[in-house]
């Protein structure tokens, strides 16, 4: 438990502009319109067209009809961007496939995507991560889903040289020898498909075994993609036709990959100019951070709550002084920070768009239950401050012992003065937080944590002690992932479970709608059962599903490409376990504004 920065001057926006107005037509349409298959539910036949029922308004269904409805100007989108619909929600135009909805008008589905401010979007800039200090730079993989009913063609560059998908792109299956996949088609990802692009390796990374892709990457070079230390390194851009949602993994392949880690990836749209840093707990380290930038010329300044090193053309940072420093399109500043040294808590503020990752090159957690385990890696794409909560679920992974596990959790205050309510209450949780306060603790089961208002937004994440506990037979290891509000739930998701995983479990957490609670499906198991309350609220329940155990498929589940859906809002963790190894990440959501709160790197 320790407080990083106490107070900082906080200033509210007076207006969201666009993303207020964006904000608005999600609350009020979000609705599953169509089936897996992408084919409408309802039909449009006059009058006796059909009703779907959804979590809009008063709890009125979306008509399908075309007529009764009501005749406002007032044109609004779906919520897979999909649908024009009028005030009544009654879809006025079909936009896919070539087009997509933005604030009740069909346009290109990029700008869709953009405009909406989710995890889907057409272009992705990505640093490497850091890894291990004394281990080459291991295979580094990302995923692209594809959930648009339209192939997806990607173009990717990195310190402008172009690369061929084809070469090292394939196709995902659930088979995991990724040497037998299919090569990513020159007419692009298919829909409701996952390419897998492995990016770079060091030949010779190995870490008892080979740490290299499966396949050769795109690029195979002494030292990688990654830069070491404290540097500047060059970003690789992935741009798509249509949007798609991403993820990458650092090493891929499995338990032989001993150190991985994964991350749920934001387009650039959805990137903010506000952030605070947050890194996982404090271990053997060294714990590391990357800022990256957008656009040309992106001005930065940081206010750093511990002394930053210099980073090639980046001064070194004082405590509590005001860094100023610029960054070029694609550029990404590292920072490698001796061990003890935790910069959460430090203030960012761009004047364009720029992306947080913090990391720690080697993660051993214990716990409660939980007396270690093997040591991991660990990195996550922090949310900028606009994208964070008020309100917190929290659903635990699944056991993975003989007995409920004690999980901890990192939070990270945004605002002084923030009150914490939870349900149930936890007697090792704090009740107050001040900005930039960081607070490490435990719980056992499911909970939800909310402060007094969204003017007191806040940071969650969850951890994944090491697996030596009691029944645990060595499944699983450190790992530590982003949890998202329920504000950012979607109703559908394209995902991506890794086959070289034997095993793989969901967490997931749905929200009651004002007619109750909506089942959620799994494309592979069908409609998920055993829903428990957290808290007593009545407001959430949580559920658990295996899709894979011990290297056998559950209930027609295998690894691969994944699928789910429901008319309610919903949020999913997606979990894969090995020998001493594991990985997670959100399947996905919305990155929008849901708070007006601005941080500025003023010094006290």
């Amino acid at each position: 438990m320790t407080t990083t920065r106490t107070k900082a001057a906080i200033f509210r926006a007076l207006t969201l502009g666009a993303g207020l107005i964006l904000a608005a037509c999600s609350a009020t349409t979000e609705a599953q319109l169509i089936d897996d298959n992408g084919t409408p539910t309802g039909t449009s036949n006059g009058a006796g067209g059909a009703t779907v029922s959804a979590n809009v308004g008063s709890g009125a269904g979306i008509n399908l009809a075309g007529t009764g409805g009501n005749t406002s100007d007032i044109r609004t989108c779906s919520s897979d961007l999909q649908y024009v619909l009028n005030e009544s929600n009654v879809v006025i135009e079909d936009c896919w496939p070539d087009k997509g909805c933005k604030e009740g008008q069909c346009v290109e589905p990029c700008e869709a995507a953009a405009a909406n401010q989710g995890n889907i979007g057409c272009e992705f800039t990505i640093a490497t991560p850091h890894f291990y200090v004394g281990i080459k730079p291991p295979c580094f993989s990302v995923f692209l889903a594809n959930a648009w009913p339209k192939d997806a063609t990607i173009t990717i560059e990195r310190g402008g040289q172009s690369f061929d998908a084809a070469a090292f792109g394939r196709i995902a299956q659930s088979n995991p020898d990724a040497s037998t996949w299919q090569s990513v088609p020159a007419t692009g990802v298919p829909p409701d498909e996952v390419a897998v692009l492995f990016l770079s390796h060091d030949p010779a990374s190995k870490n008892g075994t080979p740490l290299v892709c499966p396949i050769q990457p795109a690029i195979s070079v002494s030292g990688g993609t990654a830069v070491t230390q404290s540097a500047v390194g060059q970003a690789w851009r992935i741009r798509t036709s249509i949007p798609v949602s991403a993820y990458d993994i650092l090493p891929y392949g499995g338990a032989s990959s001993y150190l991985p880690s994964a991350e749920l990836l934001m387009p650039t749209s959805a990137w903010g100019t506000n952030y605070m840093a947050v890194l996982p707990k404090d271990s053997a380290g060294p714990p590391w951070a990357q800022l990256v930038a957008r656009d040309n010329n992106t001005a930065v300044q940081m206010l750093p709550n511990v002394p930053l090193p210099a980073a090639g053309p980046v001064p070194p940072g004082q405590v509590n002084t005001q860094l100023n420093f610029t960054l070029q399109a694609g550029e990404y500043v590292q920072w490698q920070l001796p061990k003890g040294v935790d910069m959460t808590g430090t203030v960012i503020q761009a004047d364009k768009p720029v992306a947080f990752t913090g990391g720690n090159a080697y993660i051993c957690y214990n716990s409660a239950t939980s007396s270690g385990g093997g040591c991991d890696s660990a990195h996550q794409q922090i949310p900028p401050v606009a994208a964070l909560g008020y309100e917190y679920v929290a659903p635990p992974y699944a056991n993975r012992g003989s007995a409920p596990e004690s999980i901890p959790y990192r939070i990270v205050g945004a605002v002084d003065g923030t009150t914490l309510t939870y349900d149930p209450p936890l007697a090792s949780a704090p009740a107050f937080l001040s900005a930039g306060q960081v607070y490490d603790f435990e719980a056992v089961g499911a909970f939800t944590l909310s402060s007094q208002d969204k003017d007191h937004p806040f940071y969650l994440a969850q951890i994944m002690s090491g697996c030596n506990t009691p029944g645990a037979n060595g499944l699983g290891d450190e790992e530590f992932v982003n949890i998202l509000p329920p504000a950012q739930f979607l109703k559908k998701y394209v995902f991506f479970t890794d086959p070289t995983y034997p095993n793989t479990n969901l967490a997931v957490v749905r929200k009651k709608a004002e007619d109750g609670f909506k089942d959620v499906t799994i494309k592979c198991a069908g409609v998920l059962s055993g829903w428990t309350p957290v808290g007593t609220g009545g407001t959430y329940e949580i559920t658990h599903i295996d899709l894979m155990k011990s290297g056998q498929g559950v209930g027609g589940c295998s690894n691969g490409p994944q699928q789910a859906s429901s008319e309610g809002s919903f949020g999913l963790m997606v979990w894969g376990l090995d020998n001493y190894s594991s990985y997670a990440y959100p399947a996905g959501g919305s990155v929008a504004a849901i708070n007006t709160v601005v941080i500025p790197p003023i010094p006290d």
